[in-house]
């Protein structure tokens, strides 16, 4: 018992004809220059620069509190000079420890 009644044979072409459009739509809509694997490529690009962005704001603000410090911080130039410089103040002593001698230079007894 069918639900609909047969379609006439000369209906049947455009029936055809319409289901290989609406096909043919839905693959466009998927697969064409706009489609959705586009949509979601450029998400995942979108997605991977704003995490860039975010990144080099962090990094910005973090160089601007340094510039600040370098400006206004006498304490914080005197750290940077004693690490990166190796700079002492007058009389002060700085002591420099190496790496022990290796056992095979060592004489034994």
């Amino acid at each position: 018992m069918a639900l609909l009644p047969p379609t006439p044979s000369k209906h049947k072409g455009i029936v055809v004809i319409c289901v290989v459009s609406l096909v043919l739509f839905v693959v466009a809509a998927i697969y064409g220059d706009h489609g959705l694997v586009h949509l979601l490529r450029m998400r995942g690009e979108q997605r991977d620069l704003e995490r860039t962005a975010f990144d080099l704001q962090q990094q910005n603000e973090h160089l601007r509190e340094r510039i600040r410090r370098l400006h206004s911080d006498d304490s914080y130039i005197e750290k940077l000079a004693r690490e990166r410089l190796g700079l002492v103040k007058k009389h002060e002593v700085l002591y420099r420890v190496g790496p022990p001698t290796p056992a095979a230079a060592r004489p034994i007894k």
